[in-house]
Formats: C-alpha cells, sequence, structure tokens
C-alpha cells in the first residue's frame, strides 16, 4: 500500500484535537486567574463598604448625641431601671412651650442607640456606648459611680462607642458641655 502525500494548502484550515486541548488548558488558566482576581476585589470592596457604613454610624451617633447635650439645659439621673452608663436624661428647655426630658439609652442586646422611645432608634450596630460625666470640679465620673448629688454638678458629658459591620469597627469619643454656654 503506497501513501499518498497531501500537497500544501489541501488541509480545510480546521483544528486537530491536541491543538483544540492546548488551547482550552490555556483558557482554564486565564480564566482561572481571572476569577482569583476578581473575588479579590469583590471582597476588598465589601470591606471597603463595611468601614465607611461602620464609621458613618459612629459619627451620626456622635453628632447627634453632642446636639442634645448642647440643647440641654441640664443632665437628670436616668429613671429607675436605666444603668447611669448606659443611659442618658437631659432637660431641653424651649421657650414657647414646657421643658421636655429627652432620655437616650444604648439597647447592648440589639445594638441600638434609642432616643426618647423604642421605635425611634438614633443606629443600630452600636457595639459599645458608655457614658461618663464632667463634674464642676473637673473630674470625670463613670455613670457606674456617680453619686446622688453628683447630678447637679454635671458640666459635660463623655460618650464612649464603637459600631461593627461585618468586621469592621469604627470608635469614637466625644465630649460635650450641657447648655449652649
Amino acid at each position: 500500500m503506497q501513501r499518498t502525500a497531501i500537497p500544501d494548502g489541501a488541509r480545510d484550515g480546521g483544528f486537530t484535537l491536541v491543538e483544540l486541548l492546548v488551547a482550552a488548558g490555556i483558557a482554564a488558566v486565564v480564566l482561572a486567574a481571572a476569577y482569583a482576581w476578581l473575588w479579590n476585589v469583590a471582597a476588598l470592596a465589601g470591606g471597603a463598604d463595611d468601614r465607611a457604613q461602620a464609621a458613618t454610624l459612629a459619627a451620626a451617633v456622635s453628632r447627634a448625641v453632642a446636639a442634645d447635650v448642647h440643647a440641654g439645659v441640664s443632665v437628670l439621673e436616668p429613671p429607675s431601671g436605666r444603668d447611669p452608663a448606659r443611659a442618658l436624661a437631659l432637660v431641653h428647655d424651649h421657650e414657647a412651650s414646657a421643658a421636655e426630658v429627652v432620655l437616650i439609652v444604648w439597647d447592648p442586646a440589639r445594638g441600638v442607640v434609642w432616643r426618647n422611645a423604642s421605635g425611634t432608634y438614633l443606629a443600630d450596630h452600636i457595639t459599645r456606648f458608655t457614658l461618663a460625666y464632667v463634674l464642676a470640679d473637673g473630674s470625670l465620673v463613670d455613670g457606674q459611680r456617680m453619686a446622688p448629688d453628683d447630678w447637679t454638678s454635671i458640666r459635660a458629658v463623655r460618650v464612649d462607642l464603637a459600631s461593627a459591620v461585618g468586621s469592621a469597627i469604627a470608635r469614637r469619643s466625644i465630649e460635650a458641655s450641657v447648655g449652649p454656654w
């Protein structure tokens, strides 16, 4: 049996099985690398979003509490059953109406900071909210150690808080003086 040679250019330009397998292997390597890169980019974007959200929540609570403290004319002992290290009671004096008591409370079980009533909250994802009080003599007293006579000599309120979203944590500390002076 004699073989006949195939003249040059007689092949129709098709691919051999080996060429197809090599091309598929190269495509698989490129796609696997691209997938890993895209996965990392998505994870980084999610982390940045969590950090931004945690920082925004912490800043919003800080601003709201500072505004309420500045608008207050005095600080009261929190109502019975409320921990003075987690609850802040302020008196706001309005010219045209009666004085208003504003109560700000942190619920650690839910991670929520409430204002005046449950259902009206300042922010969620709050993992820490501690209060301390600056007295007239300049001393800083933790809310847990406030003596009954200390409530009338409060000049400022210090709040340390943290918010957590995903794995991101943002911390804020504020010290706001009571009253507009």
